[in-house]
């Protein structure tokens, strides 16, 4: 669940953990290894992926960064909060709860203009006429059933943006959701009709695609569909740190922004075929480049080449990210996003 306190934030750290502040700066700086946590290791972090294979964090002064995968993108913010990590990436969502449980982060900037999920029906129900999130609400089932939504689980992001969806269809009691696990639970469960749809990640839905299972009725990454149940487009990821970290070291924290911003700009002109070659030395191994390369071509028009977090998507996104699913609380823009390190990455690079 995205629920955190005090407690689970700090779990983990253990003996060896990084003091907070100056101390825990200054091992940073010092650092011949600097952990820098994403949340996934596909081409949703990409932009750390770049900064890295690219050689822009050590050109930046971080010299020593490593970008880790710590499973989950709650484990990432426990880490960071902890001391074990000074910068990171993932859902909004993250450096939200960390300061709801008391330790002040900050949102830098963002890396993605949206969340790339796709709602799939089953394709044996789209060919009756189930072609958007109303019509599956209004789906009558033989045995009286409610229809079902397939999430990783209840408290994820997919079920995060699935219920907000069909709360804006004004149908959330039509339908339910069911935990099915990851990966290939999900297309188990959608491949045997256990669900009538799911909510799935870029790799999950080309899998659906590849093998003629559903069709997608939402889509992140066509715009208008997008606009039309969430009003504007907000981050999907952001890069935060500590408040203290931010504070104690603006040096190195303005060398982590610019290594981010030229990422993405670095993105946005090269094609996805370089980019493969440029990071699969050493980030997702486990993909064949074809694949690779066609995640990042789908995911290519939601990167957020700018980084802008303005305070009118901070306040959309509050609608999903402050919601009673997340139990975060709500927290002020000005509090929260930091984007003067970003304003001179913009200088700097253009």
């Amino acid at each position: 669940m995205f629920a955190v306190d005090r407690r689970t934030l700090l779990a983990g750290a253990g003996a060896g953990a990084l003091t907070a502040g100056l101390g825990r700066t200054a091992a940073f700086a010092q650092a011949k290894e600097l952990l820098l946590g994403i949340p996934v290791e596909t081409s949703n972090s990409l932009p750390f992926m770049v900064a890295a294979a690219a050689g822009y964090f050590k050109e930046e002064g971080l010299p020593g960064a490593r970008v880790t995968m710590p499973s989950s993108g709650t484990n990432v913010r426990q880490m960071l909060a902890a001391g074990q990590m000074p910068y990171a990436m993932g859902d909004p969502v993250h450096p939200l709860a960390v300061t709801g449980a008391g330790k002040a982060c900050k949102i830098l900037m963002s890396v993605d203009t949206r969340a790339s999920i796709a709602m799939i029906v089953r394709q044996d129900l789209f060919d009756k006429g189930i072609k958007t999130p109303e019509a599956l609400a209004a789906l009558k089932k033989a045995d009286g059933s409610k229809p079902g939504i397939g999430v990783t689980r209840v408290g994820a992001q997919t079920w995060l943006y699935g219920d907000q969806i069909m709360r804006a269809t004004g149908k959330i009691d039509d339908v339910n959701f069911v935990n099915v696990g990851e990966g290939a639970n999900m297309l188990g469960a959608f491949k045997t009709g256990r669900v009538d749809a799911i909510m799935a990640n870029s790799l999950i839905y080309f899998a659906t695609q590849d093998e003629k299972l559903g069709t997608p009725i939402f889509n992140a990454v066509d715009e208008p569909t997008w606009l039309k149940f969430f009003g504007s487009t907000f981050p999907g990821q952001v890069c935060f740190a500590m408040a203290d970290q931010i504070a104690a070291d603006p040096a190195l924290t303005q060398g982590f922004v610019n290594a981010v911003y030229r990422a993405l700009q670095h993105i946005n002109k090269t094609s996805s075929a370089d980019l493969v070659k440029l990071v699969q030395p050493q980030f997702m191994g486990n993909f064949k480049p074809d694949v690779a390369a066609r995640e990042i071509d789908y995911l290519k028009p939601i990167y957020s080449y700018t980084g802008d977090v303005t305070e009118a998507q901070f306040t959309n996104g509050g609608k999903v990210w402050f919601s009673e699913g997340t139990k975060v609380k709500p927290q002020p823009y000005k509090d929260m996003v930091d984007l003067s390190f970003l304003a001179k990455a913009k200088a700097k690079f253009g």
